[in-house]
């Protein structure tokens, strides 16, 4: 299935439980116009996703996972005003990637700059090619970023590397990202996608509720919940899973030494 926009499009199609996104705009190193990004957010939706357990997101092609917003696709627009329009399109973009109701893994098979990192940094985790360049451009542009996008590079990878990063506007490589944690792992470029692939299988074959009630202690914890508000919400999630159907084919399929089947009820 594709969703289109003006210069490219969206790219969906699933395996099993996995769900593929893909930016595909390669002719323009995969920028995303208004109609991608809009499309974006509605592919990651709980109604388009349906009962997949785990998405994808990665780029066309070997090049660029994107550059991030397309700006020359709205003309006769003031550039000041193509830059608030695109902004306000990438933070929907980016929050539903952070809400999206099940692990997104953003496969970065390329250089990824400006909004697109921005909607890489949404992601669950970020795995990379090795020889693949991220960087946040605006200084350099002029204008300050997003508070909301900036805190999302804080939350991963601290205040420092941060700055790093916006102030002096430099791109750099895969293997620097590793190392502030804006990357988890760096693999050859052949290797990207089967990685990222094992990867959603592997959550795609455990507990749905489990996986859901950790993902949102881990997401309170990240925020900085207080304690006490954290534990509730994992109290509540530890109720459930007690209460469910999957743990008990989790702990019978452990006994009998096979793989369980959960339905995430």
């Amino acid at each position: 299935m594709a969703s289109s926009g003006t210069q490219g499009r969206i790219d969906v199609e699933r395996d099993g439980w996995i769900v593929s996104v893909t930016i595909a705009n390669e002719a323009r190193a995969n920028s995303l116009d208004d109609g991608m990004l809009a499309a974006l957010a509605d592919a990651l939706s709980e109604g388009a996703l349906g009962d997949a357990r785990a998405v994808v997101l990665t780029g066309e092609g070997d090049r660029n996972f994107s550059g991030g917003v397309d700006l020359q696709s709205r003309d006769g627009e003031a550039l000041t005003d193509a830059v608030r329009t695109g902004e306000r399109l990438l933070g929907r973009a980016a929050a539903a990637v952070a809400a999206c109701p099940v692990p997104v893994i953003a496969a970065l098979n390329g250089n990824a700059f400006g909004g697109a990192l921005e909607i890489a940094m949404a992601a669950d985790w970020r795995l990379a090619a090795r020889g693949a360049r991220v960087g946040m451009p605006p200084a350099r542009l002029g204008w300050v970023y997003a508070a909301e996008g900036i805190q999302r590079f804080v939350r991963v990878a601290g205040a420092p590397a941060t700055r790093e990063l916006f102030l002096t506007g430099r791109p750099i490589d895969a293997e620097r990202a590793r190392q502030i944690g804006i990357v988890n792992r760096v693999v050859d470029r052949l290797e990207l996608r089967d990685l990222a692939m094992a990867d959603a299988q592997a959550i795609a074959s455990n507990g749905p509720i489990a996986i859901a009630g950790m993902r949102a202690v881990i997401r309170a914890i990240e925020d900085g919940t207080p304690v006490a508000e954290s534990a509730e919400i994992a109290d509540g999630w530890r109720q459930r899973a007690f209460e469910s159907e999957d743990i008990e084919e989790g702990l019978r399929a452990f006994r009998e030494k096979r793989d369980p089947e959960f339905h995430g009820r």
